[in-house]
């Protein structure tokens, strides 16, 4: 007598894809990060919190964007195994994360840096860089939590 057992296949559908007007693919500096977030994934004009992810291939150039999740005005509902998934489907060798404070306030709250940690510890589990989180407050205003040593 057998046994049934299911058969999976895994694949990453890609949604869309446009021209961007960038110098160049490579992520050097937060302020780079910030720019993709604010023009490609609109971040500074979202009236929720909504966290998305920049996917980098070895050389930190840009290979992908996803927006992760969607929150509400003042709470992000983000999941590092949901970031942590999407990374792996597209072979992402380091990672950005961002979200926008639709209030406006550049500082990070307490689980923004807990957050942060939490997905920084996982990352390096699975052996994704994690680069950065950036907060978007405004289309000019951000916050690299790396850079202003909250992580």
């Amino acid at each position: 007598m057998g046994i049934n057992v299911q058969k999976y296949n895994l694949r990453l559908v890609k949604e869309s894809g446009g021209r961007y007007e960038l110098d160049n693919r490579k992520i050097s500096h937060p302020h780079k990060a910030h720019k993709i977030f604010v023009e490609v994934a609109d971040l500074h004009l979202r009236t929720e919190e909504v966290m998305a992810m920049l996917a980098l291939d070895s050389q930190n150039s840009l290979i992908g964007i996803f927006e992760v999740a969607v929150g509400s005005l003042t709470k992000n509902l983000a999941n590092p195994r949901e970031i942590l998934k999407r990374a792996i489907l597209c072979n992402a060798a380091s990672i950005i994360l961002g979200h926008n404070h639709p209030s406006g306030s550049l500082e990070p709250s307490r689980e923004d840096v807990d957050f942060t940690e939490k997905i920084m510890e996982a990352s390096d589990f699975v052996g994704i860089n994690f680069f950065d989180h950036i907060i978007v407050a405004g289309a000019d205003s951000y916050v690299s939590l790396k850079s202003a040593d909250y992580i």
